[in-house]
């Protein structure tokens, strides 16, 4: 039996972007654009109307915001994948608290990955998920990350990271209570998320939580305070030691 297809409902202010991303949708038949618009007005009637399964939202709309749309509808019933111009802190970490994050102009390359995100993830966690909604709306993401797993979405605060290290296009993320989060996402991205202040990137491999670390070793490695070992690759030697010594 053929699988049901995926109900799409694009809000965007602009007619053009619209219609290119009705274009590209037609050329992935498990999709199917039942509904566009344009402003919160028309989304408000638009989505009861149409009950789709995935939303692509532009963040700034005409008449309010993407999350104002969201703000009437939580707990949310479908996926959402933000559109944006514009590429600051606070939307990039907003990227984990939704399905996926696509900047204007659209790649149409890094819209089939969201959309092959879309198909192999299971709905989300719709309290947490209102939770994230809120928490940024009130200026509550400034110190902290979502984290999407498989099983849910967590905010963790900057503090409780201890360190994250990635493998194959995975990082894991360990926790001052002794817990590890793992996601699918490259820890190059997280370093790009995660503030400077706060972390450094001793090797290819590892995010470290400066606040954390006791000591660097000089055969090549840092000891943080729960005794965990950090490799510091030769090349980020001097880079790790004037961190540390604050010559930076």
């Amino acid at each position: 039996m053929k699988p049901a297809l995926i109900r799409v409902v694009i809000i965007d202010d602009e007619p053009a972007i619209r219609k290119d991303i009705q274009v590209l949708m037609q050329q992935h038949p498990d999709f199917i654009v039942v509904g566009a618009c344009g402003s919160v007005q028309e989304a408000r009637v638009l989505l009861p109307a149409t009950q789709p399964d995935l939303v692509l939202l532009d963040i700034s709309l005409g008449d309010g915001t993407g999350f104002d749309v969201l703000q009437d509808v939580a707990p949310l019933p479908y996926k959402v994948i933000f559109i944006t111009a514009h590429q600051d802190f606070a939307i990039k970490a907003i990227k984990y608290g939704a399905l996926d994050y696509l900047l204007k102009p659209l790649d149409e390359s890094e819209l089939q990955l969201a959309l092959e995100k879309v198909l192999r993830t299971a709905p989300p966690e719709q309290e947490q998920l209102a939770l994230v909604q809120q928490q940024f709306r009130q200026g509550g993401l400034q110190n902290r990350i979502v984290l999407r797993s498989q099983q849910y979405l967590q905010v963790v605060a900057f503090e409780e990271i201890v360190y994250c290290q990635s493998d194959a296009g995975y990082t894991t993320f360990f926790l001052t209570d002794g817990r590890k989060i793992v996601v699918s996402k490259s820890i190059k991205e997280y370093e790009e998320l995660l503030p400077p202040a706060w972390f450094m990137r001793p090797h290819q491999s590892y995010l470290v939580n400066h606040h954390f670390i006791d000591r660097y070793h000089k055969d090549g490695y840092l000891v943080l305070r729960n005794g965990a070992e950090i490799p510091v690759s030769t090349r980020r030697k001097d880079f790790v030691i004037e961190y540390l010594t604050g010559n930076r």
